[in-house]
């Protein structure tokens, strides 16, 4: 948890806690970025500046290497679903701490926030046993919000609002390769001296070239 909790805007909120699907970005050993989706479920907590979801334990990979490098990035980019009205795109940046052994008090919670969403879920012995891996062989995973960055389109378009650490510059231009970005070879003269050296025979009396391939004539 930060020293000093995030806090973020009104229409923020209402983003965070009623957008269904966003997409979550987290760092691969080779240095990349894969982008996943998930649904959070509403699950955020204001006083604390936290944000989280859930994930099965079914999909090890993502989990190993949030485990490995907790740098992660949550998008909020889309109301297709969910309770969200504001058309605003909401970033939001910082380390996960994976809850390996959630309490059965947290899990009931994430029954409780999916209900909301999607209606009662079913109960029942059979359904209970079926669900079982679903519902309680799940993961929390909970991001201290670092930094929030926010724009009032879902194209990501217009002023930017950052909250927290500033907004880093962009990169620095790559030096310009030596000898320039032009070909190494001459293209056209590569062309020719790979094309056919020796060529094609000829049919006698005519001056069709046969295909490669083709059939000779049975009646010659």
């Amino acid at each position: 948890m930060t020293a000093t909790p995030l806090r973020w805007s009104d229409t923020a909120h209402e983003v965070l806690s009623g957008d269904l699907n966003v997409a979550v970005a987290y760092v691969t050993p080779a240095g990349g970025a894969v982008v996943v989706t998930v649904s959070p479920l509403g699950l955020t907590d204001r006083a604390p500046g936290r944000i989280g979801f859930t994930t099965s334990l079914g999909f090890p990979r993502k989990l190993e290497r949030i485990l490995r490098d907790p740098r992660v990035a949550l998008a909020y980019h889309t109301r297709e679903h969910g309770f969200a009205r504001p058309e605003d795109y909401v970033l939001a940046q910082s380390d996960a701490e994976v809850d390996m052994r959630p309490s059965p008090q947290r899990l009931d919670g994430v029954l409780d926030a999916s209900d909301r969403f999607f209606g009662p879920g079913k109960s029942g012995r059979a359904w209970d046993w079926l669900l079982h891996e679903y519902r309680q062989a799940r993961v929390y995973v909970d991001v201290d919000v670092r930094r929030m960055a926010t724009w009032p389109d879902l194209a990501a378009y217009g002023p930017q609002e950052v909250t927290g650490p500033a907004w880093p510059d962009a990169p620095v231009e790559q030096r310009a390769p030596e000898n320039g970005t032009a070909p190494r070879v001459d293209v056209a003269r590569l062309a020719e001296d790979r094309s056919p050296s020796v060529p094609a025979a000829r049919l006698p009396g005519s001056g069709r070239v046969p295909r490669r391939g083709a059939r000779r004539d049975r009646r010659a």
